[in-house]
């Protein structure tokens, strides 16, 4: 049975950038327990988005509310895998798991889900970029993992980047474990067609602003694909899921 719990809104939310501001007075409420997807073209401000949620960046304005209760520190609310995981130690894959907190038998489960665990004793700064992907994903769901579903939210930006098809449906999977258990579960990609098979519903950023909340097919329209990815196209909806049609790369 799926857990519930309070859902995460968001008021006002801005940014301020170096040239222009990275987000701008954004206003969703993000429920827990659904496979959420963060869509948007290059610099709409996902990552932005992302670090602000995960608590690695302070707002300019806005605020977050968790739900009721006294905040927690954010350790004990957010696990958050970022774009660049810089780590120049000499590691095994096992032992980047570890730094999360867990024993080394719950660090060989974490990468095997992912199937990955034949790397466990490879030092981690021989292994390809997407091994080396796949290894920091295993670390943050551990650290998920330790956290109270009702409370917990996972914060995912472009897990999918440099892996193959079997490694990225490994993820997804990963992630709707999490998010049918009741963790919030908010995931950036650039891979639409790998994603959107497994998102329920996607917030669609554009230059900073919340443009669209809500069902796939109701957010990634005809006209916003041509408007902001500069292609013509539609999504084609199934049960359970849907791809994005490309009918040519010009708007």
């Amino acid at each position: 049975m799926t857990i519930r719990g309070a859902a995460l809104t968001v008021e006002g939310l801005s940014l301020s950038g170096p040239r222009q501001a990275r987000l701008k007075a954004l206003s969703v409420t993000l429920p827990r327990g659904q496979r959420l997807l963060l869509a948007g073209p290059n610099g709409a401000g996902k990552s932005s988005l992302l670090d602000v949620l995960s608590g690695d960046v302070a707002p300019s304005a806005g605020t977050l509310h968790w739900g009721p209760g006294a905040p927690a520190p954010w350790a004990e609310r957010r696990a958050y895998l970022p774009q660049r995981n810089a780590l120049a130690h000499p590691f095994s894959a096992a032992q980047v798991v570890a730094l999360a907190g867990v024993g080394a038998s719950d660090a060989l489960d974490h990468l095997e889900e992912l199937g990955i665990k034949d790397w466990a004793e490879q030092p981690y700064s021989t292994l390809s970029g997407g091994l080396r992907r796949l290894v920091h994903m295993a670390r943050v769901l551990a650290q998920l993992d330790r956290l109270a579903p009702e409370v917990g939210w996972g914060f995912f930006d472009e897990p999918l980047a440099n892996l193959d098809w079997r490694y990225a449906g490994r993820v997804l999977s990963a992630l709707a474990r999490r998010s049918a258990a009741g963790y919030g579960i908010l995931l950036a990609a650039h891979e639409l067609n790998l994603a959107l098979p497994w998102a329920e519903q996607v917030l669609l950023l554009i230059g900073g602003h919340g443009e669209a909340f809500g069902a796939p097919a109701a957010v990634l329209t005809p006209e916003r694909l041509a408007t902001h990815w500069g292609v013509q196209g539609h999504f084609e909806a199934w049960e359970g899921g849907g791809r994005l049609v490309l009918d040519s790369l010009d708007p």
